[in-house]
């Protein structure tokens, strides 16, 4: 799915590029050509209003002639030049909006004669020379109009925005679409906790093989009982070491601390007592720790607890209430104690094999000094620096 969703959208990604850059250059060649076609329309009317003008001043040098013919300038918005001039008289009048576009002549004399020459763009400007013919001495005038200017482009880009921003929003959608779908279809199903037998049964929590469930009628309720245990509604062990992975990832990148608690029963119960231990043991445990499937039963007299975003000094007032609350809930007519050991991640980059060996240490250390008593273990970040920098002597 992944890999063809990729070429689908290169694929997608070239012929919107081809489509964008075909538009564009249709675009602005269609509006070049239009603005010339205008132009020649407006060089024919210039060469109107000369004639006009010249019959009503009687001259192309009256104060008349030149201010009416500024005024016509000043009134055509793409024109940049408008020049009169004879093989006879030379340049008679002179209209520029750009000094730069005449090339020839570099000085403008009354004694200079010969054909001017100008500086044309040929993508964006258009020069129209119209002759008046003998009645105007063979007078020659010269307009040059801008083809694309600013204000021509700006709605074509303007609108290959849209197109692109558009573009966009589909493949946002789509890729959206595409990551649920997969995400349904790589979901796994629900699996159990305990190893199949050869027979194709599952292991029992007390040894032995017990016959699955059928297929036909596992509902979410089976399905969690084969995630957790029936004797104490905890994650079975076997789910610790990938979970502990997952949550070390996850407050690395977000920063934050994550504590491993060990901890364990200082007088084991007898057979006969134990369903009802373990259940009072579990109810205490998820009453005071709401994140349920962090708990985990890790053996007949053990458990390991994930506490997110827990610093080791927090973590043991929380652990030190629980005990509390163990020590004074009798069971079986008696009072039961746990030893417990704490460790963090405390910032550090740490695996969970070292994470898990600080909690046992610490767990150690609370059981051999009488337990009841919860024990974290401190890291000396000192000596953690230097054994990742090599530098311990």
């Amino acid at each position: 799915m992944n890999k063809r969703f990729s070429w689908i959208f290169l694929l997608a990604s070239g012929a919107f590029f081809v489509f964008i850059v075909g538009l564009t250059g249709y675009r602005i060649e269609d509006t070049r050509r239009r603005n010339a076609a205008d132009a020649r329309e407006h060089a024919v009317s210039l060469a109107a209003k000369v004639r006009a003008l010249r019959d009503i001043t009687g001259s192309l040098q009256s104060p008349l002639f030149k201010k009416d013919m500024r005024d016509v300038f000043e009134g055509e918005s793409r024109l940049l030049l408008l020049s009169l001039h004879s093989p006879q008289d030379g340049i008679v009048y002179l209209v520029t909006r750009n000094r730069s576009a005449m090339k020839e002549p570099s000085q403008i004399t009354t004694e200079w004669r010969g054909t001017p020459a100008y500086q044309v763009n040929r993508g964006s400007e258009y020069l129209v020379s119209s002759n008046f013919g003998a009645d105007m001495s063979g007078m020659t005038m010269d307009a040059l109009f801008v083809t694309m200017g600013r204000e021509d482009l700006y709605p074509v880009v303007r609108d290959d925005l849209y197109f692109f921003l558009a573009f966009l929003l589909v493949c946002g959608v789509a890729i959206l679409i595409v990551m649920s779908v997969q995400q349904d279809s790589e979901s796994p199903p629900p699996r159990s906790s305990r190893p199949l037998a050869p027979e194709g049964g599952f292991a029992s929590p007390t040894g032995g093989f017990a016959p699955p469930p059928p297929p036909a009628s596992r509902g979410p309720e089976e399905a969690s009982r084969a995630f957790t245990s029936p004797r104490t509604g905890l994650v079975w062990a076997e789910y610790l070491e990938p979970r502990l992975k997952a949550e070390l990832e996850r407050s690395a990148s977000s920063d934050q601390d994550l504590s491993l608690a060990h901890l364990r029963i200082d007088e084991p119960f007898s057979d006969g007592r134990l369903p009802m231990a373990y259940t009072e043991i579990a109810r205490l445990l998820t009453q005071s720790f709401p994140l349920h499937d962090l708990i985990f039963e890790t053996g007949d007299d053990s458990y390991t607890l994930l506490i997110p975003d827990t610093d080791v000094d927090a973590s043991v007032r929380l652990l030190e209430d629980l005990r509390k609350k163990l020590a004074g809930t009798p069971i079986e007519g008696r009072a039961r104690t746990l030893s417990i050991g704490v460790s963090s991640r405390g910032g550090r980059l740490i695996d969970a094999r070292v994470l898990r060996e600080e909690a046992d240490a610490a767990l150690a250390k609370a059981s051999r000094e009488g337990g009841n008593q919860v024990i974290g273990f401190r890291a000396d970040a000192v000596r953690f620096r230097e054994t990742l920098t090599g530098s311990t002597t």
